[in-house]
């Protein structure tokens, strides 16, 4: 700051000196990354991922060095700084997704369903998130059976989990219908109502709309028809998908099998696994610990399990917003690529400090309170 006030006395470029500071940081950042990713990667024997996890850091380094300059204009003491740097990384660290999950957090600040806010403004999310699941679907391994694994767990989760949910639900409904208790008539609204929203989604997919007639399913029009028309629904859908699951394990049996189909290349294969696969972060973003592998929310049932193979469902255009371990973002009517959505997030903050930095916001803000009491003093 004194170097500014020196040079903005003799008319000097503020631009510039700022430009220059930052190009340097920028250029120590990207040689230190760099030295960190290829030691690591070689002491860990990760392959292939030199480029992605090069690149998530850097960007990560570039946020730190924009926030620290910010902290370094704002602020009159070095102690108060010093004092700063734990208060700002400890939010970093907790609300980063890899200490506490999302949905584990307060519910005033957490949620079940996507990635809560206070985790959206944290660099450490972007980055983490990026990491991980680049780490999981972009290594030579996983590339080559990503998709036949995809679709079947999505056909596991909705044979196993939603359909039987779904059937439950439609039971209750059955037998409750014409119950006048208005307790069990709430329950009962609410039951059709999930019913209605996750067969609308399936009947959507599958391009069906016509099958069944969603505007029924509520309390004054269920009836007894409707139930049997549903049941056949949900008996047909489970048949797919498991006529969906066995021909995606079919197909990646073959391949397989196309593989391993003599004893040395079985050996080779092993291999080619053990160097390429990280059976820690599938379990991580696959989130198979979690107990609550489906839960109900807003009149919706929300699939815990296997994020890293689920789509987007976005509710407008710019529906970012997604479950964390997901490997697509949807934004502007298109489905991103985690990696490079996330990284573009960090430089999108970096940017924002930047020009926080330019225009010194951090230090005007601080001055506020100062002024408004230097003001009350005089009055």
């Amino acid at each position: 700051r004194k170097i500014l006030k020196r040079e903005k006395f003799l008319h000097l470029s503020r631009s510039s000196y700022l430009f220059s500071k930052i190009g340097i940081l920028v250029a120590l950042s990207a040689i230190q990354t760099l030295m960190f990713v290829l030691v690591g990667n070689y002491i860990l024997e990760i392959r292939g991922m030199l480029f992605h996890h090069w690149f998530i850091l850097f960007a990560t380094s570039c946020f730190a060095n924009m926030l620290g300059l910010n902290i370094s204009s704002a602020f009159n003491s070095a102690v108060t700084i010093y004092i700063l740097i734990p208060l700002l990384l400890i939010p970093q660290l907790i609300l980063s997704g890899v200490v506490v999950k999302f949905d584990k957090l307060n519910p005033r600040i957490g949620n079940v369903e996507t990635v809560p806010l206070v985790g959206d403004l944290m660099a450490s999310r972007w980055a983490f998130e990026a990491a991980m699941v680049t780490q999981f679907k972009e290594n030579r391994y996983e590339r080559e059976f990503f998709l036949y694994d995809k679709i079947m767990a999505e056909s596991d989760f909705k044979k196993i989990y939603l359909i039987p949910e779904i059937q439950t639900k439609l039971q209750f409904a059955l037998v409750n219908y014409r119950n006048p208790d208005p307790e069990i008539q709430k329950r009962v609204a609410k039951n059709l109502e999930v019913i209605r929203n996750e067969i609308g989604k399936e009947l959507k997919t599958l391009r069906k709309q016509e099958l069944l007639p969603l505007a029924d399913f509520v309390p004054s029009h269920f009836d007894s028809s409707l139930y049997t028309k549903t049941s056949e629904f949900l008996t047909q859908l489970n048949n797919f998908y498991i006529r969906r699951y066995n021909a995606a394990d079919k197909k990646k049996e073959e391949k397989v099998a196309a593989l391993t189909d003599t004893k040395e290349k079985r050996a080779q294969f092993e291999v080619f696994r053990q160097q390429y696969h990280n059976e820690s972060v599938a379990e991580l973003v696959k989130n198979i610990g979690e107990t609550n592998r489906i839960i109900e929310k807003d009149g919706k049932l929300i699939q815990k399990i296997f994020p890293v193979y689920k789509n987007p469902e976005p509710e407008n255009l710019v529906d970012f917003n997604a479950q964390f371990y997901m490997p697509a973002k949807h934004f502007l009517n298109a489905d991103l690529d985690t990696f490079y959505f996330n990284v573009a997030v960090i430089w999108l903050m970096s940017f924002l400090l930047a020009v926080t930095l330019y225009y010194d916001v951090l230090r005007k803000i601080l001055k506020i309170p100062g002024d408004l009491a230097h003001r009350f003093e005089k009055k």
